[in-house]
């Protein structure tokens, strides 16, 4: 009796131990697969332009909204101090009128990222500001900034008036 006690313990250890070990080399598996995705989203982002040499100082972006019944047009204005002008234009479809929100704020570059936050409207501090973390991108001698968030796009005013010549 005593020696199958001693025997079905060293089994529970046995299997134990196997269980152990057969976890851990799957884990393992699932950690390289990981690696290798890791591995493939970094190649593709060394592939991105480095912006430290394009300065943001004095440079305007635009982003439009299309939706059923408005359109928005977002101007993003960096200033040389490194405040910002963020201007709303609501256009409304139904009735033919506009609107208008400007605020006013600030922004922090660290190399390719940025980050904007508007806390005043028309020069009064609100509760909520308007926070956006984009990204600088260039894509054919095109530069816009990407809401890392939600991906749209606000694309650099001078951009726009060459397409339009």
């Amino acid at each position: 009796m005593r020696t199958f006690v001693i025997k079905h313990n060293v089994m529970k250890k046995t299997i134990f131990i196997l269980s152990l070990l057969s976890s851990a080399y799957f884990y393992s598996q699932d950690f390289s697969g990981i690696n290798k995705i890791l591995d493939k989203i970094e190649s593709k982002n060394k592939k991105i332009k480095d912006a430290s040499d394009y300065d943001l100082k004095g440079k305007k972006f635009v982003m439009v909204e299309e939706f059923d019944d408005h359109s928005e047009r977002h101007i993003l204005e960096m200033n040389a101090d490194g405040t910002l002008t963020l201007i709303e234009l609501i256009d409304d479809k139904a009735t033919g009128k506009s609107f208008s929100n400007i605020f006013t704020g600030d922004f922090v570059r660290k190399k390719n990222a940025v980050s904007v936050r508007a806390n005043f409207l028309e020069g009064q501090k609100i509760a909520m500001p308007l926070i956006y973390n984009l990204y600088i991108m260039n894509a054919d001698n095109i530069w816009y900034l990407k809401d890392i968030n939600n991906s749209k796009r606000w694309i650099e005013n001078n951009n726009l008036i060459k397409k339009k010549k």
